[in-house]
């Protein structure tokens, strides 16, 4: 199976984003879980929030990664740290795991691409997608990329290949259009940013250095490439946002 960048560069990371588990675990808390709590953790990776989730919280996760690789790395850290009982790990879309389980406590979806669905990305739409499938006391934990300022064109359409981003106030305004009370709203720090890029990019420099000849190292140093430029260059119109909504 081809190795892809993700691949290599998230496996050092418990959180797939600029995001530090301790200000993902501080907000997770505003939404006053108890033991035993239903947990949907939507594009899970290899499984770091949703461990982290079960241990800290007692909570029964339901774990989605539509990536084969890294569905079954999230399986065998699961199992790893004795979460089996805890957590299932579901190879499919989360449209598919929406539309079969219940409605949870709690939907986490970190950077996760199209969640809500397939083509569905304007975010009041998502918003109100996701929200159907919460508790009537539920939460939304969600976080994402946001526009600090308006930024040129080739780095938009560079950076919404795989999504849809608006402002840090404009994820809110579409919270609260979807239905949804705003509970918290932070921004990404410095510190967060740059461990999250420097644990990309050793990861990656690391598997380049061992696997010189690979048949996909050249695909990897290129994508490598390319994102350590964008981040560059949309250093001062990218931030990173983690945001509470609860339904009621």
């Amino acid at each position: 199976m081809r190795v892809a960048f993700h691949h290599i560069a998230y496996q050092p990371l418990a959180v797939c984003n600029a995001l530090s588990m301790a200000r993902l675990e501080a907000t997770a808390r505003r939404a006053g879980l108890m033991p035993d709590a239903t947990i949907m953790d939507i594009g899970c990776a290899y499984g770091g929030v949703s461990i982290h989730l079960a241990r800290t919280f007692g909570a029964r996760v339901t774990a989605i990664e539509l990536d084969p690789v890294m569905a079954a790395g999230a399986e065998a850290r699961v199992q790893a740290a004795g979460l089996t009982d805890r957590i299932n790990v579901r190879r499919e879309t989360s449209a598919a795991s929406l539309a079969a389980l219940p409605p949870c406590n709690l939907i986490v979806a970190i950077g996760s691409t199209e969640p809500a669905g397939k083509g569905l990305r304007e975010p009041a739409a998502v918003f109100a997608a996701l929200a159907e499938h919460l508790s009537p006391d539920g939460a939304l934990l969600w976080g994402d990329l946001f526009w600090k300022d308006e930024p040129p064109a080739p780095l938009r359409q560079l950076v919404e290949t795989g999504g849809y981003y608006v402002s840090h106030d404009a994820w809110q305004t579409a919270a609260r259009d979807a239905g949804l009370e705003v509970v918290s709203a932070e921004i990404s720090d410095a510190a967060e940013w740059a461990a999250y890029r420097t644990a990309m990019e050793a990861a990656i420099a690391a598997w380049l250095d061992a696997h010189p000849d690979h048949a996909d190292a050249p695909g990897g140093a290129a994508t490598a490439h390319r994102i350590k430029m964008m981040l560059d260059f949309g250093a001062d119109y990218l931030g990173f946002g983690l945001y509470l909504f609860r339904k009621g």
